[in-house]
């Protein structure tokens, strides 16, 4: 059985963002869609990137061989297509465009929308039809992880197909006596309302007192930078905390390695610095939010807190914690074994597989099977020796062997619906059941033992429904 492909290899994908990479203000959206994509120009992709222009900055550039177009993006889009640039889906970061791309000829491309927050309902009698349309039940979503999708659905109402496909994570190695040697915090963030810094900076008086050494170092910048050294200036957290702006890849790097813990107070987002931390050996404490509480194992890798008038306490008994070598080392391993279950291979072949199942099924009756319980899907266990033909399985389909035993994620299908997959194959003797949490997030690869049978902060007992 072969594994998803690592690109929609051939294809033309044109990706519509805030922002590209190069730019200071490029985020978690920007970072996660163009580690995606340069891997998939590696694999045979023409990926097109368009963004709005700024001052000092070059029109047209490639990027990790990504051309990126910086201009109006409406016009930019026009005249790509008035030039006979071509495109056979688009990945829109920007939520603006609310149809399929006109490409002319009566041909269009299919859009799929990245989610890294939540939208926000626009005002307006004009934003209320673009939002309602965006809404369509024939418009595909990506999410980052289970829990976001859940919001999306129940707070805000969103049908069609909505795909997990979480972040990848670095694979650094901390060596042992890198480490600080006072309690230190180490925040790497961008420096916007949704980050909730204030919460941290209310909650750290009780820490200092509780630990008189503590060090908590925020890197990032944006336009909160000001108004949070402004709070960060009060006489309690006074040679306590340092808000160091935007900081190079090399000094992000060596916070890192000297990080106790790290702590995110967003209310969403993709939990992607989470696992960066992780693959440092570094443990988060989260305050709980749709998109980020699925990336910590509960007192595995990190706790997570329902309130924020709990985060002062747990984060003083966790660093407390952690001043034993032994427990930050249990620790330490237990992050790094949890990030390693997330990489940017897997995250670039499965986004492949929602653009090449979204190529195919636009205008066919293709859009329909399948995707009645769209957030249901089936873990399938192969028995040894086993297989499924090459090309048998849907794109959003997720494969892998792990030790001799073949697994098989089937997106959109129930117990029953995979029963009857199964069958056509001529596949039998394999154990089903529903995906739960875990499965959605990693996959269909088992756990690590220093992480089996963790629980994550709450059950997520959504993944049915």
């Amino acid at each position: 059985m072969s594994a998803p492909r690592p690109a929609p290899a051939g294809r033309r994908v044109l990706v519509v963002s805030g922002y590209d990479v190069r730019r200071p203000r490029a985020g978690d959206a920007e970072r996660y869609l163009h580690e995606i994509t340069r891997r998939w120009v590696a694999g045979g992709v023409a990926v097109t990137w368009v963004c709005p222009g700024a001052p000092g900055v070059p029109a047209e550039e490639t990027v990790d061989g990504v051309r990126v177009h910086r201009g109006g993006l409406s016009g930019t889009v026009a005249r790509l297509v008035r030039r006979g640039v071509g495109f056979d889906a688009v990945l829109d970061a920007t939520g603006r465009l609310a149809d399929p791309l006109p490409l002319g000829g009566g041909r269009s491309a299919p859009v799929i929308e990245v989610l890294h927050r939540a939208p926000r309902r626009p005002a307006g009698r004009w934003g209320r039809f673009l939002a309602d349309r965006r809404g369509r039940v024939d418009r595909a979503r990506v999410a980052l992880s289970p829990s976001a999708r859940h919001d999306l659905r129940r707070r805000h109402r969103l049908q069609g197909p909505i795909f997990v496909v979480p972040p990848g994570a670095p694979t650094p190695i901390r060596a042992v006596g890198e480490r600080a040697v006072v309690p230190t915090v180490v925040v790497d963030a961008d420096l916007v309302a949704g980050e909730r810094i204030e919460l941290l900076l209310g909650a750290l008086p009780a820490v200092v007192d509780a630990l008189p050494g503590l060090r908590v170092e925020i890197l990032g910048g944006g336009p909160e930078l000001g108004r949070l050294r402004r709070l960060a200036a009060h006489d309690r957290l006074a040679g306590t905390v340092t808000l160091h702006g935007r900081v190079t890849d090399a000094d992000r790097d060596g916070w890192w390695r000297r990080a106790w813990v790290t702590v995110c107070t967003a209310d969403g987002g993709s939990g992607a610095r989470l696992l960066t931390a992780a693959g440092y050996g570094v443990p988060g404490v989260v305050l709980a939010a749709p998109g980020v509480l699925d990336f910590v194992r509960a007192g595995r890798t990190g706790y997570v807190v329902d309130s924020p008038d709990q985060l002062a306490a747990t984060l003083t008994g966790h660093l407390t914690e952690l001043g034993d070598d032994e427990v930050a080392g249990r620790f330490a391993a237990a992050c790094r074994a949890w990030a390693g279950r997330f990489s940017w291979e897997r995250s670039a072949a499965l986004l492949a597989g929602v653009v090449e199942h979204q190529i195919r099924v636009a205008g066919s009756d293709l859009a329909r099977r399948r995707s009645a319980r769209p957030d249901i899907a089936t873990l399938v266990r192969v028995p040894g020796g086993g297989s499924v033909p090459a090309g048998a399985l849907r794109p959003t389909d997720e494969v892998a062997t792990v030790d001799g035993q073949l697994s098989v994620l089937l997106n959109g299908c129930d117990e029953v619906d995979a029963f009857a997959v199964l069958t056509r194959l001529g596949v039998t003797g394999a154990e089903l059941r529903l995906a739960g949490h875990d499965d959605l997030l990693v996959g269909p690869h088992p756990l690590p033992p220093a992480l089996a049978g963790a629980p994550h902060h709450r059950p997520l007992a959504f993944d049915r429904s």
